[in-house]
């Protein structure tokens, strides 16, 4: 889940630098940015909110036709890592365009992971974090802590999973903005790897002894 949510975090961080302020993780910031964009007119800035959207959407549908297989979480991840590879792919063959197709379909493929992702989540299902938006994450964060310093109870293991999972992301969204502009490449390439790895770890625990 930690490996996820650093991903989420990267995804984010990444599309909102270079793909002309759009998140691929985050919809509710996405949704906004979409309506500043129609409400100020600018229509192009809001395709690319627009790519966003439907590429989560898309990505939470591929998901949904196999969470209910044996093996669901193995496949959803099979899958983000697929197109995460191809977002990587077309990074090292075009770069960082400016505006065009390709642009879109980096959008897409970032998008289109995270919504797989987010059903991967809920597959792994600890302690309600959702590794793609951290916003009930904090409140629940919040309300926990608080109603345990008044009962004066202690913390339960749930809210320190909470938190370990909001800090990595917190922790990615640092590491790949220091990666964006200092070693672009491992921007690009570090999302596929730590899903590879997050999968590798899921398979490693699931292989009977």
């Amino acid at each position: 889940m930690h490996l996820l949510s650093a991903t989420s975090g990267g995804a984010d961080i990444v599309a909102f630098l270079q793909f002309h302020m759009v998140f691929t993780s985050a919809m509710t910031g996405n949704l906004a940015l979409f309506g500043i964009a129609v409400g100020q007119g600018h229509l192009l800035s809001a395709t690319h909110s627009l790519a966003a959207l439907i590429g989560f959407i898309v990505g939470i549908m591929l998901a949904t036709l196999w969470k209910d297989h044996p093996q669901a979480l193995r496949m959803v991840l099979g899958l983000e890592v697929t197109f995460l590879g191809l977002y990587a792919l077309l990074w090292i063959v075009w770069g960082f365009p400016a505006d065009g197709a390709v642009l879109y379909a980096l959008i897409v493929f970032s998008a289109l992971s995270m919504g797989l992702q987010s059903v991967a989540a809920r597959l792994i299902n600890v302690a309600g974090v959702p590794s793609v938006v951290f916003t009930n994450t904090l409140t629940t964060i919040v309300i926990t802590l608080v109603e345990s310093l008044r009962k004066k109870q202690s913390l339960p293991f749930a809210w320190h999973q909470q938190v370990a999972a909001l800090f990595a992301y917190l922790t990615g969204a640092i590491v790949f903005a220091f990666f964006l502009f200092q070693l672009p490449a491992l921007a690009m390439i570090l999302p596929v790897c730590l899903v590879s790895i997050a999968l590798s770890t899921h398979w490693a625990g699931t292989i009977s002894p």
